[in-house]
């Protein structure tokens, strides 16, 4: 969430995670507060920190590439680690920098990342967002940039998986308390389904929860790479990401194994077995 951030200090800090682990950082940005108004107000001491989003995503590109045209105010203002710590310390310069996606959930997040040349990633467990509209806009609004030919698109899901398909909706509904708990200013707090299914909720309430569940994609492993892929097939989505959210890590994993195991790829538990042969 840029807007809460000082562009300087994210170089710094994904120029060092850059330095440390090189080629496997990837650096998304979002323009959303990413919490209530009072605690967004704490953070940004301003009102307007929204409206300088692009403004801040140039200039954060400036310090990670050290390459403030003459005259600009930050032209002698240098992240460290960076090109220009290399160059004082005469050792090679990076080859890269942390791959920037712009994040969102909206057309103008979409068009904001294509006239930047960048990946896009699109947050579609967030609200009852239009991922078609977006991933149009940041198709058309695309220029290619030194960084990226082709637009470059990722969507990221929720999931509940389980052989069984009642207990994958209930784990669902687990997402769903989560979410609404954090619209009544409480803790995203991921409650067993037995808890969330004695919940007394409102009308209101109950709506929410109801969409949140039905927003989700579960089901079996089957059902879920079904929706995934009619998911990829009507967007042309690069990238798929799974959200997994129930109320243990356990079955978390076992979700996550058994997509793994649908189609056929490594995972946790393979490589683990595998080791101990």
């Amino acid at each position: 969430m840029l807007p809460n951030h000082s562009p300087l200090l994210i170089a710094e800090q994904f120029g060092m995670l850059e330095a440390l682990a090189p080629g496997r950082i990837d650096l998304g940005l979002g323009r959303a507060p990413g919490t209530d108004g009072a605690t967004a107000a704490a953070l940004r001491r301003g009102a307007d920190a929204n409206d300088g989003f692009p403004q801040q995503i140039l200039e954060l590109l400036g310090f990670l590439a050290d390459d403030f045209p003459s005259g600009h105010p930050y032209r002698q203002v240098h992240a460290v680690p960076g090109p220009w710590q290399a160059k004082e310390n005469r050792v090679t310069a990076p080859s890269r920098t942390p791959q920037m996606w712009v994040l969102g959930s909206s057309p103008y997040s979409a068009q904001l990342a294509g006239q930047l040349g960048r990946p896009y990633a699109f947050a579609l467990q967030f609200g009852d967002a239009d991922v078609d509209t977006a991933i149009r806009v940041y198709r058309k609004s695309f220029q290619p940039s030194d960084v990226l030919a082709e637009p470059h698109t990722l969507i990221s899901v929720p999931v509940a998986i389980s052989n069984d398909p009642i207990e994958a909706k209930r784990q669902s509904a687990t997402s769903a308390m989560a979410m609404l708990r954090m619209f009544k200013g409480e803790g995203y707090l991921l409650l067993p389904p037995d808890e969330v299914e004695a919940y007394q909720a409102t009308v209101q309430e109950r709506h929410i929860l109801d969409a949140y569940t039905d927003r989700s994609l579960h089901g079996t492993p089957d059902t879920v790479a079904a929706r995934i892929e009619a998911l990829q097939e009507r967007t042309g989505a690069d990238e798929v990401m799974l959200v997994v959210g129930g109320h243990s890590a356990s079955l978390d994993q076992e979700g996550i194994s058994l997509i793994a195991n649908h189609y056929a790829m490594p995972h946790l538990e393979t490589s683990l077995a595998a080791a101990a042969q």
